[in-house]
């Protein structure tokens, strides 16, 4: 059965809030999505999923190169915690890349995640993931 984009969508943004709250603060986190949305237009999740390039460029403008940090951190914390080994920077490259196959790997390593996901319903709030921000 194939998972729906709309909710990988959601997963994302989910373990995004949960990570980036824990590494930078509520205030940070949420000040961080609110010029996402701004500057993309439209949900920035849904941006990762069709253009993880242009996701990628934003999460720069706003933290510098500490995007790079962030987005390695990031990928660090699902590895641990889905018990998956993408190495995040190859990750990293990947998004910086922005060709198909870049994006084509990165979307199968979200599909993957919102799966594991979806088997941990007690640790996660499943009524926000459909909930954009």
């Amino acid at each position: 059965m194939s998972i729906p984009v709309h909710f990988i969508v959601g997963v994302s943004r989910e373990i995004y809030k949960r990570v980036f709250n824990s590494l930078l603060g509520e205030s940070v986190c949420e000040a961080s999505l609110f010029f996402l949305y701004r500057r993309l237009g439209r949900d920035p999740f849904e941006v990762l999923w069709d253009d993880p390039k242009t996701f990628y460029r934003e999460l720069e403008r706003i933290f510098k190169v500490g995007a790079k940090v962030l987005i390695k951190l990031l990928v660090s914390r699902i590895n641990s915690e889905f018990g998956l080994n993408m190495d995040p920077e190859h990750f990293l490259e990947l998004m910086q890349r922005g060709d198909q196959i870049s994006v084509e790997k990165i979307r199968l390593f979200l599909k993957r995640v919102a799966e594991l996901y979806e088997g941990k319903d007690e640790t996660y709030n499943k009524a926000s993931i459909l909930q954009p921000s």
